[in-house]
């Protein structure tokens, strides 16, 4: 089985990643841990450039990177499975989808903030959209911490 985790280190993804610990696992099954950085639309005075980056490109990436990196190793602790790790750019709820069809995952698992009413409307649901287009199954962790943060 090939599991694809979105990262964005929340307490959510720490639940799904504890999830994952829990859960048995066949020796053969993969796992691709991937963290998105999501455009910040830039101002430049005389323009609103919607989607475009800003100037500390690098240190975004290079702070996905190491984010991945601890999560690794918290599974590996674990696991002794395959695990991978991808930095992508671009709008989440979309790169998720598109790698998830690339990569030929068989199954998605991601954390839940619990967005409701007006933080739902203005920050929307990505966990949401993931489920409604994802080309395979999906699972979705709820932790009772992340909806009291919100």
């Amino acid at each position: 089985m090939r599991v694809l985790v979105p990262i964005d280190g929340s307490e959510c993804s720490k639940s799904a990643i504890d999830y994952i610990k829990e859960r048995p696992w066949h020796k053969d099954d993969a796992f691709l841990l991937v963290h998105v950085v999501e455009p910040i639309p830039v101002d430049i005075g005389i323009a609103y450039i919607p989607g475009a980056y800003t100037p500390d490109d690098g240190a975004a990436f290079t702070q996905s990177e190491a984010l991945l990196k601890v999560v690794v190793g918290d599974l590996s602790a674990v696991l002794s499975n395959t695990i991978d790790t991808k930095v992508i750019a671009g709008p989440a709820k979309a790169e998720i989808v598109d790698l998830a069809t690339e990569w030929k995952a068989d199954l998605i698992i991601m954390g839940s903030h619990g967005r409701k009413g007006f933080n739902r409307l203005l920050l929307g649901s990505v966990t949401e959209d993931v489920m409604k287009s994802s080309p395979c199954s999906v699972t979705i962790v709820k932790s009772v911490h992340c909806a009291k943060a919100e």
